[in-house]
């Protein structure tokens, strides 16, 4: 047993390694600059531009973002291996992209700087000059063009507005000059082997997504957009949709185990017919439709009076856990667990009841079955010692795909009834993008999926020995 759960275990190391880096690239493909968004646009517009570096560079290092992405990097010889130092994201994206055009970094590194260096001088000059509002635009957006035939005619309409400026001050005449031959330089000056020459650049242990992959399995999971830890963040809304789906799969399994084999033993007659049919109604009841109907019967005023004393309809504060330990908000709110659990329960229920019946009456129908009543063997035997084992395969299954929802929790159910559990986090991250966050939440439920796979292998070996050999 023990050396073909290790053996599964070793299958399922690959498997997560790929989930991981999806996860990881899809994190880090999303749109927009976690640092820069975390900062915000006010303190990108009031702080002088060496604060607001200093200020991103230090936040960056708090995200895990100021190391390469990964162990290396495929491209091309025009990038340098030290592109992942250029921060904003979309500085380092548009350098790329005139890299791209031109296959020459020295020159497009020198036309940055020079750019910089310009802009500096610009702004030494005095307020009053009626040109600088039309100057400054001009520079600016020089500065954010990332296409070479761009680059050329934002110099030009640039250096066509310096002209006009009488008198001249000499350094600003200087600067534009040097940027003349900075400009032309990086449009002209095509290296186009560069682009095809392929690179390889090693960046060794030290990344982003080591760094990522370690804290993970460490429990340090990051910072979440509050400044707060991901794991503190996540740690009541964990605990919240284990409860509630706790109860409903162990209510589930306790009731739907024997009314399948129940539905099979009578199989063909009232009880088994009409307890299907129920059963595949409640199947086809969509969740939000049946958890609403019952909101509306237990939470709003029926004859005058609502028919429980916690009206679900008031979801301002109903399931508030404020500074409380668990246990005691858990106490508090037992009545409130009532609604979310039944919907949770019925679903799982009817799928896991017809599952059961449907093994059962196919195991009911082996020449094994037939053998043992034909040497007198007791009916509760045959049921219970005989068939059930061999028919309990399906649920098995069922329980290995149902085992992630202790962590992920429902979405739906948790936003009918405002639920603080998981899903309503992953819902309230992604609106945020909440980076840190959803990608912990996909991560833990790719875990406890392979783990709820793993645990169900566990109990097929346990029901039948023979399938440890295979």
């Amino acid at each position: 047993m023990l050396r073909y759960v290790l053996r599964r275990l070793l299958i399922s190391i690959p498997t997560l390694l790929i989930i991981s880096l999806a996860v990881f690239g899809l994190g880090r493909c999303a749109p927009g600059d976690p640092v820069a968004i975390s900062l915000g646009d006010e303190m990108a517009l009031q702080a002088d531009p060496v604060r607001y570096a200093n200020t991103y560079m230090r936040k960056a290092a708090e995200f895990g973002l100021d190391k390469p992405l990964f162990y290396a990097s495929l491209g091309t010889a025009a990038y340098p291996d030290s592109l992942w130092k250029i921060y904003p994201l979309d500085r380092r994206q548009r350098l790329s992209r005139i890299i791209g055009q031109n296959g020459n970094w020295p020159a497009t590194r020198a036309f940055e700087l020079e750019v910089i260096k310009t802009l500096g001088s610009f702004y030494a000059l005095p307020d009053t000059l009626k040109q600088r509002p039309y100057l400054e635009l001009a520079l600016l957006n020089l500065s954010t063009q990332d296409l070479l035939d761009n680059l050329k005619s934002s110099f030009l309409q640039a250096d066509s507005i310096c002209n006009t400026i009488s008198p001249q001050p000499a350094q600003l005449r200087a600067r534009m000059d040097a940027l003349k031959g900075k400009t032309d330089a990086v449009c002209g000056n095509i290296l186009s082997g560069k682009l095809l020459t392929p690179a390889i650049h090693w960046y060794g242990l030290r990344n982003q997504y080591h760094q990522w992959l370690i804290g993970f399995l460490t429990g340090n999971w990051g910072l979440s957009k509050n400044q707060r830890p991901v794991i503190q963040e996540l740690k009541p809304a964990l605990f919240a949709t284990m409860a509630i789906n706790a109860m409903a799969i162990l209510f589930a399994y306790l009731i739907s185990i024997p009314l399948g084999v129940a539905m099979a033993r009578r199989k063909g007659r009232a009880f088994d017919r009409w307890t299907q049919r129920i059963l595949v109604f409640i199947m086809a009841m969509p969740v939000f439709w049946m958890g609403g109907l019952l909101v509306m019967l237990f939470g709003s005023k029926i004859f005058g009076e609502p028919l429980i004393a916690n009206p679900y309809l008031d979801i301002s504060d109903a399931w508030n856990m404020g500074s409380e330990a668990f246990g005691a908000w858990f106490s508090n709110k037992l009545p409130k667990f009532v609604l979310p659990i039944l919907v949770l329960t019925m679903y799982s229920l009817a799928i896991i009841s017809i599952q059961m019946r449907g093994g059962m009456v196919e195991t009911l129908g082996q020449d094994y079955i037939r053998t043992a009543r034909a040497k007198g063997v007791r009916e509760e035997d045959v049921y219970w010692t005989h068939a059930f084992r061999n028919a309990v395969f399906p649920i098995i299954t069922i329980f290995g795909s149902v085992f992630p929802a202790l962590f992920t929790g429902s979405l739906v159910i948790e936003t009918l009834f405002n639920f603080p559990g998981m899903g309503q986090k992953a819902q309230e991250a992604f609106l945020s993008q909440d980076l840190a966050i959803l990608s912990a939440i996909l991560m833990a439920a790719a875990v406890l999926t392979i783990l709820g796979n793993l645990v169900a292998d566990m109990m097929y070996a346990w029901v039948d020995p023979r399938v440890r050999y295979v």
